[in-house]
């Protein structure tokens, strides 16, 4: 099983740098229009290589493909588009308010700063006119 495991690796590698070569000769729009492919490739090969403990059925199975690396990706990618979990994300943001805590927040400006910004409500600037010499 040990040498089933190291090939399946070895491939999963070999996968990603296939894919690193051609995201290297990517111009930018096709590499910001494709990050969310790119992130689960990426996903997929650090979970496989770095965290899930394989059975030996799933190492035959993996070793079955070219490019095992893209069937996992791709299934990842499937769960990752349905956006109905997007609300449970946002159900956090609005319920704890810990993004007070950890995020730059944009300053309020004070209502002196808010009035001085208003339109017609701040007054020209007027020249300061000669000082009167003092008569001896």
């Amino acid at each position: 099983m040990q040498d089933k495991l190291q090939e399946l690796l070895d491939r999963l590698d070999a996968n990603l740098e296939d894919f690193r070569k051609t995201w290297e000769s990517s111009d930018k729009a096709k590499l910001i229009d494709g990050s969310r492919e790119i992130t689960a490739i990426r996903d997929a090969h650090y979970y496989l290589t770095e965290s899930h403990g394989f059975e030996p059925e799933e190492i035959d199975y993996l070793l079955l493909f070219e490019n095992p690396l893209q069937v996992v990706a791709d299934k990842w990618l499937e769960r990752t588009e349905d956006l109905s979990d997007f609300s449970f994300a946002l159900d956090e943001v609005f319920d704890k308010q810990d993004a007070l805590r950890d995020y730059e927040r944009k300053e309020k400006p004070s209502v002196l700063e808010q009035l001085r910004k208003a339109p017609g409500l701040t007054p020209e600037p007027r020249e300061k006119s000669a000082p009167a010499k003092e008569a001896r």
